[in-house]
């Protein structure tokens, strides 16, 4: 999708967070008999579900928006028909065409990166849950697997949804290459410039601006959150969790495994620049970094 100008430890096993409910996996029967006549009638609404301590409507989203994607979710949540169906996120196919992605959608109203409420302890881990899925039949995603999630202004949808393709090997390669670049903490992240190629939606190669965090993995780690956290030190001092809450909404967030073992945690903005390359930008769309669209 085009680029929008703002004005405003790597473990196997799934955690107790991770998932927290795990099942309704299998999708519905079908039970065959006699026609229904009630069967001709249109199914119910779905209720969207509620959890308690769960997003604030004001900020979040109201669970009664028409924004497709969350219609689509409620709806193949509540009959099992989703890709991969679980209780606080499902599985659904990605909106691109020419390459096998799949993107996971929270089944709480979460209108996106900028919701504070997937920055706290009691959300689910949605990163670690795409990771799992990503290689799971039927949403295998050729590796290596990147995940990511676009900004607000970047995405066509406004409800969350974490993208899962195949990365670019043009994108990789360049992380591999400029890992004395990288960040090995959350400050070293906010300082951090990595220049990395991707590929626009004309199909040309383009590089951009990244911060880079070299991280051993996310089981128990909100990646959300550590984002926040980063961007409090990216402002400077006196910068607060407020003011960083306040730039989320212009992130984009890519996730990207790396040879030696671990994970590259990848970030940028539009307003990203690099002191040392000033004639290339920040991005805030995941998009040139992974194979989503033909």
């Amino acid at each position: 999708m085009p680029e929008n100008e703002l004005t405003d430890d790597a473990e196997s096993g799934l955690s107790r967070r991770r998932f927290v409910h795990f099942s309704g996996l299998a999708g519905a029967s079908v039970v065959l008999g006699r026609p229904d006549p009630a069967a001709a009638k249109p199914p119910p609404e779905p209720e969207p579900p509620t959890l308690p301590g769960g997003p604030d409507p004001a900020v979040c989203g109201s669970p009664t928006s028409n924004d497709p994607l969350w219609r689509d979710m409620l709806q193949c949540h509540s009959t099992n028909s989703c890709l991969q169906n679980g209780t606080d996120y499902v599985v659904m196919p990605g909106t691109g065409q020419g390459f096998q992605n799949f993107i996971l959608v929270p089944t709480q109203r979460v209108n996106g990166i900028e919701c504070p409420w997937i920055c706290e302890s009691q959300a689910p881990n949605y990163w670690d849950a795409a990771n799992y899925f990503s290689t799971r039949p039927p949403t295998v995603v050729t590796a290596p697997v990147g995940l990511g999630i676009n900004s607000q202004r970047a995405r066509m949808f406004d409800q969350l949804h974490i993208h899962m393709g195949e990365a670019r090997g043009i994108s990789k390669g360049d992380l591999e290459a400029n890992q004395a670049r990288a960040g090995k903490n959350l400050t070293e992240w906010a300082n951090s410039r990595v220049s990395v190629r991707g590929v626009n939606d004309q199909g040309a190669t383009i590089p951009h601006t990244y911060r880079v965090l070299i991280w051993p993995g996310f089981s128990h780690d909100n990646l959300f959150d550590m984002l926040r956290t980063m961007l409090v030190h990216a402002l400077g001092q006196g910068a607060t969790i407020i003011d960083a809450q306040e730039q989320m909404r212009f992130q984009t967030l890519i996730v990207i495994p790396r040879n030696a073992g671990g994970y590259f945690i990848v970030n940028s903005e539009l307003q990203l620049r690099d002191p040392s390359m000033r004639n290339l930008t920040g991005t805030n769309t995941c998009d040139p970094l992974l194979h989503l669209t033909s």
